[in-house]
């Protein structure tokens, strides 16, 4: 059991659910504002300081942090969620724990033994901050005083064997319900765990599984979670590490596309998968059409998200 506070019971009052996706380069940060005022901060960008990624990480961290201490003020993160440890994800999570007041944490106790991870849980133990570990078999992590929330903890009946060489295939998932609208957060999983996982019916918004790449959001996941809403965390073309990975990819923008329904009066910067990311030629990045309810940090810099339970989500 995870201790969050107090909550009420919010249904039917107008109150706002709201998500920041923060525009943190090839990572992700998102942190959630709970319509009773409680805050979950599913996982922290990039290490500032990261091998190859020039000035790209330390800007995105720089940004985390301000952004944190403007829309939090001086409440406290309820809870940090760490999808799966790739510095990508847990990168910022010891300066987060280092200056805000944070009061649970969890991740897949994955590789506790690697300098970076240890670091992070030496700091949430240094600050008497729980820990929590959401672990094959567990898949419900219920949480004290939800209320009218639903709060739950999404991982398969057992690790896939490519989690001891591959991260993002440990990703623990984090479903938000409120009242009629649902928040799916993927990190990196892929196309084998989203095979196994339950997402627990439809999610209203979907957080795109690995910055949009090719090898997540496959065709059976999207037909099961039905999303009416999605955002990629994805860096700019030849920004910092996405050199190496050149996300989003063409395709996947179109599935999603295709799946959200929507205009397709926009577009999207998005990689040809037909070419090699790491020749990049130029014509290798397009502009694809793509559906008005998906937003991506790389286009649209933060994507501030709101809803009142209603099943709609508005851009703020």
């Amino acid at each position: 059991m995870v201790s969050m506070g107090e909550s009420c019971d919010v249904c039917g009052s107008g109150a706002e659910l709201r998500v920041h996706f923060y525009d943190v380069a090839q990572a992700l940060a998102a942190l959630v504002d709970l319509p009773d005022g409680r805050r979950i901060l599913v996982d922290t960008a990039d290490s500032p300081d990261r091998d190859y990624c020039g000035t790209a990480c330390s800007r995105a961290h720089a940004h985390l942090m301000d952004q944190l201490t403007r829309d939090l003020g001086a409440d406290p993160i309820d809870l940090v969620w760490i999808t799966h440890p790739h510095s990508d994800h847990i990168g910022g999570a010891k300066d987060v724990l280092a200056q805000f007041r944070v009061r649970h944490y969890v991740d897949n106790g994955r590789d506790a033994d690697d300098a970076e991870i240890g670091a992070v849980h030496d700091e949430a133990t240094s600050r008497g901050v729980p820990l929590s570990v959401v672990e094959p078999g567990h898949q419900e992590l219920a949480l004290e005083g939800a209320g009218d929330l639903k709060i739950t903890a999404i991982a398969p009946s057992s690790w896939l064997p490519s989690c001891k060489t591959d991260r993002n295939a440990c990703s623990i998932l984090l479903r938000i319900d409120y009242c009629q609208s649902s928040i799916l957060f993927t990190g990196d999983a892929e196309i084998a765990e989203e095979e196994l996982v339950d997402p627990r019916g439809p999610a209203t918004l979907l957080q795109v599984g690995h910055h949009g790449s090719n090898t997540s959001s496959g065709a059976a996941f999207l037909e099961r979670v039905q999303p009416k809403y999605a955002v990629i965390s994805a860096g700019r073309p030849g920004e910092g590490i996405n050199n190496s990975y050149c996300h989003p990819r063409a395709e996947t923008v179109r599935a999603l596309t295709d799946a959200l329904g929507g205009s397709g009066a926009r577009t999207l910067r998005a990689f040809d998968s037909s070419f090699s990311c790491h020749d990049e030629p130029p014509e290798s990045w397009s502009d694809v059409p793509a559906s008005d309810r998906l937003w991506a940090t790389e286009r649209d810099g933060d994507v501030v998200l709101a809803t009142t339970g209603d099943g709609v989500f508005k851009k703020r």
